[in-house]
């Protein structure tokens, strides 16, 4: 197939931005998946949310093992996107968390020393569903606009720092289970968590962070809607519109308390998707997290 014949720019991402299936197809975009071995919880039938909970009643508390898809896992997908299109774009989950932006990177080596250009891997500094809406609005720029693929590129450079997110967490346990967090810090969020306090956590130039602590008597999607408020008071008060996307981890009930708030805002916000946290995220953070992502 000709170059000529192809259209203009394919999407990759990995599965960390939680985008629904149905926005995955509508664009085109590649999903590459990251690892997972369950453990002991393999023995438990459902997804890693009901495992999780499955194990928690037979006395396990230990979580899932993930690691970053392979260097092949990107080859393959950007060989098959190559066939198609002039050039690949790949949407990464932020390298202070994770090695899925260096085995795109070089994923890229292995390719024909033609075709290394005709692709670039950008490290969004998101995931969930920020990520997600960083690859939206590459999709809606690839469609809309007759941008050159470098101009493209640099455009979400230039505006990655208007994307953010926001989230809080059923019980900590679970990221204490998970060993991610510096080995004081679950001790302080379990002792937080007996006065019904919660830590709200962010990605800040892609390393997760505390942003506050809060009651969480109303639920957590009130806890993470104040938050949101409060980061976008400015952004709210101007009138320019705010595109936001729900992520959860099998907690349903808050995420739909949680459009609701959207949705009964006066301000100019959009919902552009709810979804399922990924099994990989939520195999960390654990059944009942709450996430929102905007675009500003």
């Amino acid at each position: 197939m000709e170059i000529d014949n192809k259209k203009r720019i394919g999407l990759v991402t990995d599965e960390m931005g939680d985008l629904p299936e149905e926005l995955v197809k509508e664009n085109e975009i590649s999903v590459v998946n990251f690892k997972i071995d369950y453990g002991e919880l393999s023995e438990f039938p459902g997804n890693i949310y009901q495992k999780i909970r499955e194990g928690e009643k037979k006395g396990l508390n230990s979580l899932v093992k993930t690691s970053q898809p392979s260097i092949n896992d990107f080859l393959k997908a950007f060989k098959e996107k190559l066939e198609k299109f002039e050039n690949v774009l790949c949407l990464a989950f932020t390298s202070n968390v994770s090695g899925a932006y260096n085995s795109a990177m070089q994923a890229i080596k292995f390719l024909p020393a033609e075709q290394q250009s005709r692709v670039y891997v950008l490290d969004t500094l998101q995931g969930s569903s920020s990520e997600g809406l960083i690859t939206l609005r590459a999709a809606q720029m690839i469609k809309d606009s007759k941008l050159k693929f470098e101009e493209i590129i640099e455009n979400l450079k230039k505006n990655l720092n208007n994307f953010k997110l926001v989230a809080t967490y059923d019980n900590p346990k679970w990221l204490e289970a998970s060993g991610r967090l510096p080995r004081f810090i679950p001790f302080a969020l379990n002792q937080a968590n007996t006065r019904n306090i919660k830590a709200v956590l962010t990605l800040k130039e892609g390393r997760l962070a505390f942003v506050s602590f809060k009651k969480t008597l109303n639920g957590l999607a009130q806890t993470v809607f104040e938050e949101f408020e409060k980061q976008t008071a400015s952004i709210r008060k101007s009138g320019n519109k705010i595109r936001i996307a729900i992520t959860h981890a099998d907690n349903s009930t808050e995420a739909q308390k949680l459009e609701t708030l959207i949705k009964n805002s006066q301000d100019n916000l959009e919902l552009v998707y709810t979804n399922l946290i990924c099994f990989t995220i939520g195999g960390h953070v654990g059944p009942g997290t709450l996430l929102l992502g905007w675009e500003q």
